[in-house]
């Protein structure tokens, strides 16, 4: 059987940053083996559960570029792909296990349930359920059923060890006693979590079952239902949990990207954010994975080439949000003109809508040194686009000091005079005017920045000359000589 992997979100909240890693590790196994990725959609909690996150995770998942082979939008052949669609089949499978003996009628509710296990934690035993109703007469049950009582349908736990062969793990034991019987079917005719995805794992012919180590307490019970069923049980790779700092579980707490005591939790706060998907996932994979040698950034490509379960580690990996801007300000710093376009489309200011498409890129790729997100765009571009810059305070020191606006008047003439318009023309007019007037290092490039670009940081000069153009290089400067403020005196 060739490989299926999925992954299976609840739409009760927006994705998770251990769910991203979740859906990659189990993409990168699918692509790798020529298999399928599976999204599946478990939307059984019905009072949680919303279109709208669902369509949340839905762009998040788009967002990242992890494409699904089979899903709700995709369709496929073991659909349909949303829970609450394959409640029929949940049915039928409770039935087959009623009438195998596997699972029976229990008529308990749920304070009566909640005081039992109150009680059986009060006095040191483990909080299973009692199996009363297991024990039940025949009659009695069958007397019960007729009278229309509302129940729910409960799995027949044998006292047997299961022991799981952990792709990540190894072999975990789970002796006898540690699970009690446990609900398939709730009284109002809806799945619980284990049985569906037990259910659905065995429907859609799933191989392989990567996901969170918060799951392993979840396994024997698919296990069981699994081979109540006659199923083959996928095999199983539980990764390790991200971490906060204190290495506590990360939590869906209130944060934001920038924030290293309380980081977002949530795909699309870093989305919106200016961050790049790929370097959200390149953080990710590296948490609990390892190359194998020093590599501090994976692309995608590389990923495929090295990623394998067994350099998946055991231990939890702490998330560092100062570590994911650095790694997201590197690939900004590599790419194109054409890939800041595309991945800053949404970010970009309107005037930049304005501009050729090479053009465009060409200013991108002249600014880019500057990003640690796609956020600073606007600002880093605003000198560029402004008629006249707003001037920073530093930059206005440097403009009002000894002899500043007689040098940018001076550089004017000697830009205009240019026989042709370069980035070497530039620099060597105005190396020349520092000769002439002895000026040098900040006294000469720092007045002339901050009149192209009311700033006093930024690109290299010549290259903020080549991207304004001649015409637009000389009307800034002759603005700041004829300022009243820049007329500090002869240098």
């Amino acid at each position: 059987m060739s490989v299926r992997v999925r992954f299976a979100p609840s739409p009760t909240g927006w994705l998770h940053l251990g769910g991203a890693r979740t859906a990659y590790f189990n993409w990168l196994f699918a692509r790798q083996h020529g298999g399928a990725f599976v999204l599946r959609i478990e939307d059984t909690d019905v009072e949680r559960s919303s279109d709208a996150s669902e369509q949340g995770v839905l762009d998040d998942l788009a967002w990242l570029g992890l494409e699904a082979d089979e899903g709700p939008a995709q369709g496929g052949p073991h659909g349909p792909y949303r829970q609450s669609e394959r409640l029929a089949l949940y049915r039928g499978k409770a039935e087959s296990l009623r009438a195998q003996g596997a699972a029976y009628p229990c008529f308990c509710g749920d304070s009566a349930l909640e005081e039992r296990r109150r009680l059986a934690l009060a006095a040191g035993r483990p909080p299973h359920y009692d199996g009363r109703c297991r024990l039940m007469a025949p009659a009695e049950r069958a007397a019960r059923l007729a009278a229309g009582e509302p129940h729910s349908l409960r799995f027949a736990v044998d006292p047997r060890d299961w022991v799981l062969e952990d792709l990540v793990r190894g072999a975990v034991r789970f002796p006898a006693g540690v699970v009690g019987d446990f609900v398939v079917l709730r009284s109002n005719g809806l799945p619980t979590y284990n049985f569906a995805a037990a259910v659905d794992d065995a429907a859609m012919e799933i191989t392989h079952v990567i996901r969170a180590e918060e799951h392993l307490a979840n396994t024997p019970r698919q296990l069981m239902v699994l081979d109540a069923l006659g199923e083959r049980a996928p095999r199983y790779a539980h990764v390790p949990l991200i971490l906060n700092r204190d290495r506590t579980k990360m939590s869906k707490r209130e944060g934001g990207p920038a924030d290293p005591d309380a980081p977002a939790v949530a795909v699309g706060e870093y989305r919106r954010a200016g961050y790049v998907a790929e370097a959200l996932l390149s953080t990710l994979a590296l948490l609990g994975f390892h190359p194998g040698d020093e590599r501090e950034i994976l692309t995608r490509a590389e990923l495929l080439e090295c990623f394998t379960l067994e350099r998946v580690g055991r231990s939890g990996s702490v998330f560092d949000p100062d570590r994911l801007r650095w790694v997201n300000a590197h690939l900004l710093h590599h790419a194109s003109g054409r890939e800041l376009a595309r991945w800053g489309a949404d970010l970009l200011p309107r005037a930049a809508g304005g501009l050729p498409r090479a053009e465009l890129e060409r200013w991108l790729e002249g600014v880019r040194g500057n990003l640690a997100t796609l956020a600073d765009l606007p600002g880093e571009l605003a000198p560029l686009l402004a008629e006249a810059p707003a001037v920073e305070p530093e930059a206005a020191r440097a403009l009002e000091s000894a002899g500043a606006g007689e040098l940018c008047g001076a550089l004017a003439s000697e830009l205009e005079s240019l026989a042709e318009w370069s980035r070497e023309g530039f620099i060597s007019a105005l190396r020349s005017l520092g000769q002439r007037s002895g000026r040098g290092g900040r006294e000469l490039y720092q007045p002339v920045r901050a009149a192209l670009t009311g700033r006093t940081h930024g690109p290299e000069l010549p290259l903020v000359a080549d991207l304004l153009g001649r015409e637009r290089c000389v009307a800034r400067l002759r603005r700041a000589a004829s300022d009243p403020r820049n007329q500090g005196g002869a240098g």
